[in-house]
Formats: C-alpha cells, sequence, structure tokens
C-alpha cells in the first residue's frame, strides 16, 4: 500500500520554472503561504558543468538528468522520444524537470511582444486577439526585467516606435556585441538590414548577487559562471521568504469537486508514496506541454474531457517558432564566441506583410560548433594532421543564421493522451500533432530568399539549410482569449470553469508574436501573482 501524507497550504504551484518560480516569489512577498511541486531533481550549476563537458552529446540538454519518476523528451537517444510525433512535421520539443524548470539551459533572449502581437485577429484578420493588451502588460514587463536582470539598450522605441511604451529603463546596458556580430552587421547594411543589441537575461555588469558575463558561448546548455538568469533565482529568493519546495514530487492529477472548485492535487514521490496537497488556491505552471497533460490526465466523472476544459481546446491550438538555420562559412575569420546572441534584426517583425505571412526575428549564433564540424570533417574522410587543420579553418569562421517565426494557433495541432501507454512514470504518453500551415510556409520562402542574398552580401558558402526547426517554446495548449467557449483562462490567468485554479505559462499565450517567450511568462506570472493575492485577501 502506497504511503500517503498531506499538506495544507493557501497556494500550491506546480512547477519551479519561470512562470512558477515568479508567481511563487510574488505571492510569498504578499504574505502567502505557498508549496511549490517539483517533478524533477534539484540540481547544482557545478554538476551540470562537469557532466557536460563529460558526454559526447552537445544538445541543450546534456548534463541534465533524466529521472525515471520525471522524464523528458531525449533525442539523442532514438529508443526514449518520451512523446509520439504525429502531424507532418516531428515536432521534436526539448525541456527539462528539474527545480529551476528549463531556464537553466535557454539562451537568455528577453524581448517585449510588440503592442500589435496582442491585437493580431483586430489589426491583421489573422490568429486571435489576446484578452489584454499591451498596455496592461507593461508595468509587468518593468518588474519582470528588474527581477530577471535583462541587459538593454533604449532602441526600444528609438528605433521602432512600433514596439510600444516603456515606463522603466532596462535595470543594465545592453551586452557588447561579439566580434562576429560586428561583422557581420557591419556587412550587411549594405544590403538595408539594421541590427540593434539584443536584450538578453544575462549581467552586462555585476547585478543582483550575480557575476558579469564571461563569454563562454555556453549560455546554451549551461551558464558556466551563473550570469544568465536562471529561474533558480528565484526559487531561492522564496525559499528565504518561506516558500516550502517539495522536489521529485511529480503532480499526477488534479481533483475537482463537482461544483468546480478544485480540493487538491495528488504528486507522486521518487521514493513511490504520495503526498497531497491541499490548498485555496492552485497555480499549473509547468511548462508548454506538461500543463494541458495534467489538466487532461485529471478527468473524472463530472469532467470526462479534464477540468478546465468545459470548451473542449484544452490540448488544442498548439503552435512554437518554427524557424530555418543557414550555416555559413565566412571567407574571412569572424572568430564565433561570447553569448549566444548579442545582436538582432528586428526588420521582419512586423508590417502589413503579416496578413499574409509570418512576423520573423534574425540573429546569428555565437557559440562554438566545433563538435558538429568535427563530425562532418571525419564522416568526410579527413584524418589527422590534416584533420586539425581543416577543423581550425571552418571554426573560426563558421556561423549559424537563426530565423524564428511566429506560428498561428490551429485546431488540428495539440496533444491527446494514449491511455494503453505508459512512460516510465506510469503516466499516459502524449501524442503531438504538429504542422504548419501556408501562413507559416509563405514566410520560410521568403526567409531562403533572404539568407540566400544575406550569403552573398558577406561573399558567405551556405553549408546548408536547415528544415523548419523548433526552439523548443511550446504555447497555445491551454489559451486565453475573450469568449470562454473558444479557450481555458481568463486574462488574469484564471480558469473560466475553476475560480480557484490558474494556469501559467506559454500554454495561455492566444499567439506566439516572433520574439522569444520567457519575458512574457515572467511578466504575466507577476500579473496573476497579484490577482490571487488580491482573491486570498477578498
Amino acid at each position: 500500500m502506497t504511503s500517503t501524507s498531506t499538506i495544507e497550504t493557501d497556494v500550491v504551484v506546480i512547477g519551479s520554472g519561470v512562470a512558477g518560480a515568479m508567481a511563487a516569489y510574488k505571492l510569498a512577498k504578499g504574505g502567502a503561504n505557498v508549496v511549490i511541486l517539483e517533478a524533477g531533481p534539484r540540481i547544482e550549476r557545478a554538476d551540470i558543468v562537469r557532466k557536460f563537458t563529460e558526454t559526447h552529446h552537445f544538445d541543450f540538454s546534456s548534463g541534465f538528468p533524466n529521472e525515471k519518476w520525471a522524464p523528458r523528451p531525449d533525442w539523442q537517444d532514438p529508443a526514449y522520444k518520451y512523446y509520439e510525433a504525429t502531424g507532418p512535421h516531428a515536432g521534436e520539443m526539448e525541456y527539462l524537470r528539474v527545480v529551476g524548470g528549463t531556464t537553466w539551459h535557454w539562451s537568455g533572449g528577453s524581448s517585449r511582444l510588440l503592442p500589435k502581437d496582442f491585437r493580431l485577429k483586430s489589426t491583421y484578420g489573422v490568429g486571435r486577439d489576446w484578452p489584454i493588451s499591451y498596455d496592461d502588460l507593461e508595468p509587468y514587463y518593468g518588474e519582470a526585467e528588474k527581477e530577471i536582470g535583462v541587459s538593454g539598450s533604449s532602441h526600444d522605441n528609438a528605433i521602432a516606435p512600433g514596439n510600444g511604451r516603456r515606463s522603466t529603463p532596462h535595470p543594465m546596458p545592453a551586452m557588447p556585441p561579439s566580434y562576429s556580430d560586428k561583422v557581420i552587421s557591419e556587412g550587411l547594411k549594405k544590403i538595408g538590414l539594421n541590427f540593434i543589441t539584443s536584450n538578453s537575461a544575462r549581467n552586462s555588469e555585476p547585478y543582483d548577487g550575480r557575476p558579469q558575463c564571461m563569454g563562454f558561448g555556453t549560455c546554451s546548455p549551461i551558464c558556466p559562471s551563473g550570469a544568465q538568469y536562471a529561474a533558480i533565482v528565484h526559487i531561492e529568493k522564496s525559499e528565504k521568504l518561506g516558500v516550502r519546495v517539495l522536489e521529485n514530487a511529480r503532480a499526477d492529477k488534479i481533483v475537482s469537486a463537482p461544483d468546480g472548485k478544485i480540493t487538491a492535487v495528488h504528486a507522486g514521490r521518487s521514493d513511490g508514496t504520495e503526498v497531497v496537497v491541499k490548498a485555496k488556491i492552485f497555480v499549473v505552471a509547468a511548462n508548454g506541454m506538461e500543463s494541458p497533460r495534467l489538466f487532461l490526465m485529471s478527468a473524472n466523472e463530472n469532467r470526462p474531457k479534464g477540468i478546465g476544459n468545459s470548451s473542449g481546446t484544452v490540448g488544442r491550438n498548439f503552435y512554437e517558432h518554427p524557424g530555418i538555420v543557414c550555416r555559413l562559412l565566412m571567407p574571412k575569420p569572424v572568430y564565433p564566441r561570447g553569448p549566444e546572441v548579442t545582436m538582432v534584426c528586428t526588420d521582419f517583425r512586423d508590417g502589413d506583410f503579416r496578413k499574409e505571412r509570418s512576423g520573423w526575428g534574425l540573429s546569428f549564433h555565437n557559440f562554438s560548433a566545433i563538435p558538429l564540424l568535427a563530425s562532418e570533417a571525419v564522416n568526410e574522410g579527413h584524418v589527422p594532421p590534416a584533420l586539425g587543420k581543416l577543423l581550425r579553418h571552418r571554426a573560426i569562421r563558421h556561423i549559424d543564421v537563426n530565423t524564428q517565426m511566429e506560428q498561428l494557433a490551429r485546431e488540428e495541432n495539440g496533444i491527446t493522451l494514449d491511455w494503453s501507454k505508459k512512460d516510465s512514470a506510469g503516466q499516459p504518453v502524449m501524442k503531438l500533432h504538429y504542422g504548419i500551415s501556408d501562413y507559416e510556409q509563405r514566410s520560410f520562402d521568403y526567409a531562403t530568399e533572404k539568407l540566400k542574398r544575406i550569403s552573398k552580401a558577406l561573399d558567405a558558402e551556405i553549408v546548408s539549410f536547415s528544415n523548419p526547426l523548433l526552439h523548443h517554446h511550446p504555447m497555445g495548449m491551454l489559451s486565453m482569449v475573450t469568449d470562454k467557449k473558444t479557450s481555458v483562462r481568463d486574462g488574469e490567468g484564471r480558469s473560466h470553469d475553476h475560480p480557484n485554479l490558474f494556469a501559467l505559462g506559454g500554454a495561455a499565450f492566444p499567439t506566439a508574436g516572433s520574439g522569444g517567450p520567457t519575458l512574457s511568462i515572467a511578466a504575466l506570472s507577476l500579473r496573476a501573482g497579484d490577482s490571487i493575492l488580491k482573491q486570498l485577501k477578498g
């Protein structure tokens, strides 16, 4: 018989990534008693750095745990994909299940959504509108930038007025451009492309007890120094305020009463025991895949389609940031090194073209490609000593050009659960159906021609074009729109069906924009924190 313990608290937060960490911190500062449930283990930065240096793999998850009680996708192991990808595109997601979540291995991009991203349907006749505006979220963007520690400049308004008003400056000056970014951005002025310093969650100077960025270039999968923000920062701050974090505690089911009130969450521990947490308010802040799965897994006789799913849209309307990566070999050395991205081109993020095709962002990656280049050279038949000379030649000239597209929500894209198959934790296997529409394809075609023009302007050789890749930004499957019949939650984060259930994270987004979602996730979580505190006191 399974041993079961019970905990009672004001608020239970499921997930310890940036959404859960920010919400818990805001709630604890407001005087609430909070418990965080995290499926995976607590980790130490030094251990991950060591394991990363010891592995022959080079991906975002290298060195991070993949425990049987908290499994995750592992695309390096063809026998273990974690979920089944269906549909015309693979939809290969990558995320972590550890205390602090996936921000342990993100790239640090911290751009705001544009005002028109909140009004995509009203402005361009495609997609959906948010139930809140840019101005509603703007104060929380400033709060999130301060909490995370964002390095940025005044270019938000000076170069692109459509970015919306800014009531507070960035807490730190922008990161200096890398040598390769300076060379490339200067070379592309002749074809009219404008590059600006990127806003990033890494320290351009010592900030909040963390050091200045040292330019290791391994932002993904791990920043060795801690200069780049990870949600473990706010987990530790929350714990100092009294928040209790239960690691290795995987949420298996949320219990709902016939009247719609959520009463408890059941979590399985790594030692085989179970903990039941009862609370006044429940916050689901896992990631864009695990949160909707938990909603679906929590079906009961009163909610046969899962909790929060009277609209039938839980697990539907999945979208991502697909993009093309073009690998270039520059004619002269550019020595790619430093933070992963220091400059971006925002020329394609917005315009009337969005009536017909996606907005998109453009950047150049500074990390070392030596593992990939070495593998390719060996497969081509090169051997020492010529191998070393060739590798040195390519490594200092190789550049990845990255594009990141907005994608529209489509009902057929999403997850279903296969209850006949279980993962290593005993939970039903997800099936993810994913495809792109003509709207995105038209932007892929446009971007491909633009990348060819870029390579010509730089006198660079195109090594390869990738098929559309994902940026590991799962969004949309618990979305908020004004109409309760077509969405899961309201603009505050509250479930339409359950007044004491909140859902946070990228799954709540109605539209993607073309910038990374993390800063917006943090801002929305801080905003939801205010709403939860008000509800607790009411």
